[in-house]
């Protein structure tokens, strides 16, 4: 069921007492239950009162006084984090939105571990393509991939000497660029699997572009509408798309080169580098204690939204012992639910600052090259700003979910 708010937004019933709220322009979503529903749709008809408190006793009694269940801290903290996320903002007419501008640098850092700097909007690109997208993506053309890919695995195990005597480190800087270049586009090309699979299945592809995550080069693509998807297999399949093509490239790279050697030609070795590189990344990328693929893929296939941080949450609250059994039963939560979240809690509160380790000290050896030991410097200003956003990050524990 949709219905359309009278301003921003769409709500739709996903689920028994909860719902997806999308904002009209930025394609954004919510999943909230209902009475933080109930309070959005208050705020945006009220936008005035909720953002400039009425003066003076006439002004009172004007302005329509909210009648739900939340407390007076519970919707301040709403209403600044609805304010943030945009929701409260106007939609854009149709004509406006169609043209704006499609791409956009962002100059606002809400989150250290994910920084996008750089967006594209590729949905108008991919319908124009939905043709080739359903083409690539027909189950014949799936089972011809998985070919491909028991082809290159059989091709390991018959001549297993093919990896013997790979040595990176013996690689030059020109060999490195090459493999790096060759990397850069697979991630692109991983990113488009996402977006390409998105549309095959309805959804639309908002944004796409560069970021650094954990201080690392990255990409992303906004497939945020998967949440829409009814079928669960739907919204896996473009979760996994990505490391779906990231392992056909790397097999396509190691049957070229048997196909090569077979022909008598001698084939670059760079083709094995980046196939075993390439599907090394793709293992960090099934990785499900930060937000990659792997995260999403467990949120989705579990059933749990907001998996992480309801997870640090409940593990939170389990640390704070007297108010656990409470909070735990106003939750909702079942009890299997209520031990998925304490296990992956625990697990990404031990993962999580290692993980910010190694992204600082990726910066602090590649700035070093560059600039010496001013790069000590500056991966400490990086840790004095990582530490602020943990500060905030434990105070937003102490607020309603």
């Amino acid at each position: 069921m949709s219905t359309a708010s009278a301003l921003a937004f769409d709500i739709h019933e996903i689920e028994n007492n909860l719902f997806l709220v999308q904002h009209k322009s930025s394609r954004k979503f919510i999943r909230m239950g209902p009475r933080e529903t109930e309070y959005l749709q208050f705020l945006a008809a009220v936008p005035a009162a909720a953002a400039d408190p009425p003066q003076g006793e006439a002004a009172a009694q004007a302005a329509p006084a909210y009648a739900g269940s939340l407390t007076e801290e519970e919707r301040a903290y709403l209403a600044a984090k609805f304010g943030e996320w945009g929701f409260l903002d106007p939609a854009l007419p149709e004509e406006e939105a169609a043209g704006a501008r499609k791409w956009r640098f962002n100059w606002r850092i809400d989150d250290l571990t994910t920084i996008k700097f750089f967006s594209v909007d590729p949905d108008a690109w991919l319908d124009r393509r939905l043709p080739l997208i359903r083409l690539l993506l027909h189950p014949a053309a799936i089972a011809a991939y998985g070919l491909v890919m028991l082809g290159a695995f059989a091709l390991l195990l018959s001549q297993p000497q093919l990896t013997v005597g790979l040595d990176p480190y013996g690689l030059g800087w020109g060999q490195y660029a090459a493999i790096y270049a060759m990397i850069v586009l697979t991630t692109v090309i991983h990113e488009l699997g996402h977006g390409m699979t998105c549309k095959y299945y309805g959804g639309r592809v908002k944004q796409m572009g560069a970021m650094l995550f954990y201080f690392s080069p990255a990409m992303f693509c906004d497939v945020s509408d998967t949440y829409t998807f009814r079928r669960r297999r739907h919204k896996l399949a473009v979760l996994a798309a990505g490391v779906f093509s990231q392992w056909l490239l790397s097999s396509l790279a190691i049957l070229a080169y048997g196909a090569l050697q077979a022909a008598g030609a001698q084939p670059s070795e760079l083709l094995l580098y980046y196939a075993f590189a390439n599907l090394g990344m793709s293992v960090l990328n099934l990785l499900p204690l930060v937000k990659l693929d792997g995260y999403w893929m467990l949120s989705h296939g579990l059933g749990i939204a907001n998996l992480r941080a309801k997870a640090f949450r409940s593990l939170w609250s389990l640390l704070r012992l007297t108010k656990f059994r409470g909070e735990a039963a106003q939750s909702g939560a079942s009890r299997r639910e209520r031990a998925i979240l304490l296990a992956y809690g625990a697990a990404a509160t031990a993962f999580t600052p290692c993980f910010w380790l190694w992204g600082i000290l990726q910066v602090q050896q590649r700035l070093q090259a560059w600039i010496g030991a001013f790069s000590f410097l500056v991966t400490a200003c990086i840790a004095v700003v990582m530490l602020y956003h943990m500060g905030k990050f434990f105070r937003t524990m102490r607020q309603p979910a």
